[in-house]
């Protein structure tokens, strides 16, 4: 590691690879055509420069996401290069092509450790369909899973909880288990966009359910941390369940003011401006997916990874840090479970209470059997 580095060193690289999708999700910028192409997407080289400068610096978690980034030709010579230097990669996928990879790249994901995470809503055909736009939306992802599974290449399952499959998580969760999927990340919708160069889909915030639906999810995550107890698949529902009441409640508000996680935590910090570099298909280094700001590796002008990264996050670091939150923390939800732990440990008295009522949380749970 270059130790004549200044400012923070993350532990991850989270890079957009694609604009293009084979899926016209109903929630998403890209699947409903609002993404055009305004300006050279990443090529093979751009990306090995993100590599050689991850190695350089000690950076050892690649995440690749799109679009759809199987659509990108040559993603497996990515990984491939990227193993050359130990740095293990992860894919962001909807998993229709995961079932056409030849033997030769499954091998070379089960040797690089590579995870995988495929997006699924429902495991009800007719809904998966309806919400991803696309014939077989469930069909090819789950034969893709079984295939994975079958190789010992570990699969987690990405499920953005919406008006329209808010009853099926404990449904989603079962079968997930029958596949020997290992994890199931659930999040609301993201009503901004998820890709800042562009506004988001009309009506966004109308996908997230109501507060009305609040007490079925309740009772579902307690379906849901019941059966994690007894078998291999496990969520983030016990962090989850915290703020997402809230969060929903937020959503639904008219008061524009109402930052719903100032109900959760007295004193915010956020993880992903220290420890990821979120870089988009336009070869962009944004402070993170959801905000503008940004300068491109294609004219870095003789600077470094990382100090054209800290550059762009200093700005908002120093706003956060006097409670100024820009406005798209306001949908900041894909990483909220790591940033209550985050904010726990850097502010424990200020987040006191916070940590009061998970002991109590953890306490009744030890007692009554119950979450």
């Amino acid at each position: 590691m270059n130790s004549n580095i200044s400012g923070p060193i993350p532990r991850c690289v989270s890079l957009n690879l694609t604009n293009k999708c084979n899926q016209r999700c109903i929630y998403c910028e890209i699947g409903q055509g609002i993404v055009k192409p305004e300006k050279p997407l990443l090529v093979l080289d751009d990306i090995k420069w993100v590599i050689d400068q991850m190695n350089k610096c000690g950076i050892s978690f690649l995440s690749l996401g799109g679009g759809e980034p199987l659509l990108f030709k040559d993603i497996f010579e990515i990984i491939r290069y990227a193993y050359k230097f130990k740095i293990k990669c992860s894919i962001m996928t909807n998993g229709m092509l995961l079932q056409r990879l030849s033997q030769d790249e499954i091998e070379l994901l089960k040797a690089s450790e590579t995870a995988i995470s495929v997006s699924i809503d429902s495991f009800s055909d007719e809904k998966e369909e309806g919400i991803r736009g696309v014939k077989d939306a469930l069909s090819s992802p789950v034969e893709s899973i079984k295939i994975l599974v079958g190789h010992k290449i570990p699969v987690n399952i990405l499920t953005v909880i919406s008006s329209h499959n808010y009853r099926d998580l404990f449904d989603i969760v079962t079968n997930a288990n029958r596949l020997g999927v290992d994890f199931i990340h659930f999040q609301p919708v993201i009503f901004i966009s998820n890709y800042p160069e562009v506004e988001p889909v009309d009506n966004k915030k109308s996908f997230n359910v109501k507060p009305c639906s609040l007490p079925e999810i309740e009772a579902q995550f307690k379906r849901i941390v019941d059966f994690e107890k007894h078998n291999h698949v496990k969520t983030n529902v016990y962090t989850l369940r915290r703020w997402l009441p809230d969060y929903i409640k937020s959503v639904s508000s008219v008061n524009n003011d109402d930052f719903f996680f100032r109900k959760i935590i007295n004193r915010f910090w956020c993880d992903s401006l220290y420890s990821t570099i979120a870089i988009s298909y336009y070869g962009e280094i944004l402070p993170c997916n959801m905000l503008k700001l940004g300068k491109t590796i294609k004219d870095r002008r003789g600077k470094g990874l990382l100090e054209l990264w800290n550059d762009v996050c200093e700005p908002v670091r120093l706003m956060i840090k006097r409670r100024q939150y820009p406005d798209a923390c306001r949908s900041c939800v894909c990483g909220f479970d790591s940033n209550i732990l985050h904010s726990i440990s850097r502010y424990p008295f200020s987040n006191f209470r916070l940590i009061f009522n998970s002991l109590v949380e953890k306490v009744k749970y030890k007692i009554f059997g119950k979450a």
